[in-house]
């Protein structure tokens, strides 16, 4: 108490609030580290002076850094040193390699966690995760390597009137194609035709289940009827009969023009499509559609007056006789169109299957056209060039594939990664080669 003494007090006072921070006081308990705690001496105390050093444990899952004392001290100004990594988490070792997958890793100390996955057409069979964790006085993963298994798939399914050809003993995994055929039956009897994809393949669903592409084709009698056209002609499909995917192809007599599509197709419903044409008499001043297989015209109409333009256009693979895409014309009269109309041709822009052992092809055809993608998946212990499972390329016409088709090459422990100079190299090669050149580049190092 400073009653009566004020001046005294406030010079007591200022004094201590001028003198070093350690020489008010001490320490308080030490901090709490997650890699090692206070050894038991210490453990009760909440005090402690100036200059005392406490010492440390590892604690379980940890190991003594060498070079470092697990220590802190009480410094002058009342804190405690900066506590260093004197105890480092212990090390679980590589799991291994997991066949037909991959073991992602950012760490093997003790708290990390390890995933895995499997490459495409197999699924993960186990957990699909591990820590490192404590195992007596060492660490160990929490789980065991997990399996990577092709993905299976059921028999494909039966269809009435026809057959499959696939795997004979009936395994089914990821990548397996089966093709469709109907029943032959005896002459003078009506066929059947296949309606759909002859082809499904035995691809997953988002739950890594087995599934098959597609639902299976069909094998039916289908019949259409025989049709004529009034002041026309059939130029192709003389029939009589008519089945699944027939065509009939018109004309019009003379001083007459078409109105609808000079194509049609027989459905697998038996009906015609488009719908029959018509042949009606030519005005002075009118056009007609003009026939334009294997394209569009814009805009579309049955019938045109002097001085309509359109624009026909070729669908995908075709181009006109000139080489061109597409083409302007305009009605003149009479079902006269000006320039005259060029035909849609196909463009020799279909590729074969290309070779690929060790591996397989999806989806599998024996003729691809221009745009076409397959993805080419190496077999078991077989990888590509940089140790990829598998690769995408697509088909650019002339037997060219983009990228060019890589080879599976057997994997072995001892393999080395091509280096990135020879992997360009070859990389070269194999375009020049589907290019049908067959000039040598030499490998640099």
């Amino acid at each position: 108490c400073c009653f009566g003494r004020a001046g005294l007090c406030v010079s007591a006072l200022l004094v201590l609030a001028l003198l070093p921070r350690g020489a008010l006081g001490n320490c308080g308990a030490p901090p709490r580290l997650s890699f090692a705690e206070l050894r038991d001496e210490f453990k009760t105390q909440t005090n402690f002076t100036v200059g005392t050093t406490v010492r440390y444990s590892c604690r379980s899952g940890y190991q003594k850094v060498p070079g470092e004392s697990p220590t802190l001290t009480c410094e002058n100004e009342s804190v405690w040193s900066e506590p260093k990594e004197f105890c480092r988490g212990k090390s679980c070792g590589h799991p291994g390699d997991l066949v037909n997958g991959k073991v992602h890793i950012t760490d093997l100390l003790f708290g990390s966690s390890i995933t895995f996955s499997c490459d495409e057409g197999f699924r993960l069979v186990g957990q699909k995760t591990s820590q490192c964790v404590i195992d007596g006085t060492g660490v160990t993963w929490s789980h065991e390597l997990p399996l990577c298994e092709k993905i299976p798939c059921l028999p494909p399914p039966e269809i009435d009137n026809g057959k499959y050809l696939g795997d004979p003993n009936s395994h089914y995994t990821y990548g397996s194609t089966v093709t469709y055929s109907c029943n032959t039956v005896p002459r003078g009897t009506d066929s059947f035709s296949l309606i759909g994809e002859a082809s499904i393949h035995c691809t997953s669903d988002e739950e890594q289940n087995g599934v098959w592409s597609g639902e299976p084709p069909e094998c039916k009698v289908v019949k259409c009827s025989n049709v004529e056209v009034k002041n026309g002609r059939k130029q192709s499909g003389f029939g009589p009969s008519y089945t699944y995917k027939d065509a009939i192809t018109f004309g019009c007599d003379a001083d007459y023009f078409l109105v609808g599509s000079n194509v049609i197709i027989c459905q697998a419903n038996g009906s015609w499509t488009p719908a029959i044409p018509t042949c009606e008499e030519i005005p002075p001043s009118v056009c007609g559609t003009p026939p334009f297989s294997n394209g569009k015209i814009f805009p579309s109409k049955p019938r045109y007056v002097t001085g309509d333009r359109i624009t026909l256009t070729c669908e995908a693979n075709y181009v006109l006789s000139d080489g061109a895409k597409s083409m302007t014309v305009h009605c003149k009269e009479n079902n006269v169109w000006d320039p005259p109309v060029q035909t849609c041709q196909l463009i020799p822009s279909v590729c074969s299957a290309p070779a690929f052992p060790n591996g397989k092809i999806l989806p599998s055809k024996p003729q691809y056209v221009t745009g076409d993608g397959i993805t080419l998946t190496c077999e078991e212990n077989y990888v590509l060039l940089h140790g990829e499972k598998s690769m995408t390329v697509h088909c650019e016409g002339n037997n060219v594939w983009d990228p060019p088709v890589q080879t599976c090459l057997r994997k072995s422990r001892e393999s080395c990664l091509v280096p990135a100079s020879e992997a360009h190299a070859l990389t070269q090669m194999l375009l020049l080669q589907s290019l049908g050149m067959r000039k040598r580049l030499p490998l640099t190092r």
